[in-house]
């Protein structure tokens, strides 16, 4: 059997206690790599930044990673993640998550109102399409933190929340654009309930139950 080809990515995230990074591929994949899976001993340990070769593997979960890893490049050492991220990085979380509590809320206000007005049906679309554009976001930001090893990264628990609250069709775009959160089944299984619960309760919403309930909650 031939071996695979020989792909190119950088090191996005290493943890040297640990022996064991991920590598940002051009194609935006995350894989995960090991010390151990250098095809010869490099000539220093991994760091964020540095180019690697490698070809694509499985581990035992069946899942894709990194093997045979040869460096390329080395990350010039006077630019280093501990002098720039976390400056940066804090606030920057700050204001997103700060973003998202307030979109939840307006949000909930909205939709409170609409339920009031007895437009709901008719608004429906629209909130679903303001939550999928919302959540897209999200996961880009997640993935940009991700793709640069930050530590502080958006709660898993936040990004399903707004895939619940009808940007679930944004967050899957996200997933198979992005290439995020893809490889992690717990998350996936949640994902998947989600979609569940959201749809049911849609459904249940457009039925002739449903349609009384709104019709009870409207003031107009």
């Amino acid at each position: 059997m031939n071996p695979s080809p020989l792909l190119h990515g950088t090191v996005c995230y290493w943890r040297d206690d640990k022996g064991f990074g991920f590598i940002s591929t051009d194609s935006g994949e995350r894989l995960f790599f090991h010390i151990r899976d250098f095809a010869t001993a490099p000539q220093h340990r991994p760091q964020q930044g540095d180019q690697l070769c490698f070809q694509l593997g499985q581990d035992k979960q069946h899942r894709p990673c990194a093997l045979a890893l040869q460096l390329v490049s080395v990350k010039d050492p006077v630019i280093t993640p501990s002098t720039k991220t976390p400056s940066n990085t804090a606030p920057a979380i700050y204001q997103i998550q700060h973003r998202a509590w307030c979109f939840r809320y307006l949000f909930f206000v909205l939709l409170l109102l609409s339920l009031l007005a007895g437009s709901f049906v008719f608004t429906m679309p629209l909130f679903y399409l303001e939550a999928s554009l919302f959540t897209y976001w999200l996961y880009q930001i997640d993935k940009k933190l991700a793709c640069n090893g930050q530590q502080s990264r958006l709660p898993e628990e936040s990004l399903q929340m707004f895939s619940l609250i009808g940007g679930w069709p944004g967050a899957w775009l996200a997933q198979k654009r992005l290439h995020h959160k893809v490889h992690k089944a717990p998350f996936q299984r949640e994902f998947r309930f989600v979609i569940y619960g959201n749809s049911c309760f849609l459904l249940w919403l457009l039925s002739d139950s449903g349609s009384a309930f709104l019709q009870k909650v409207a003031l107009l």
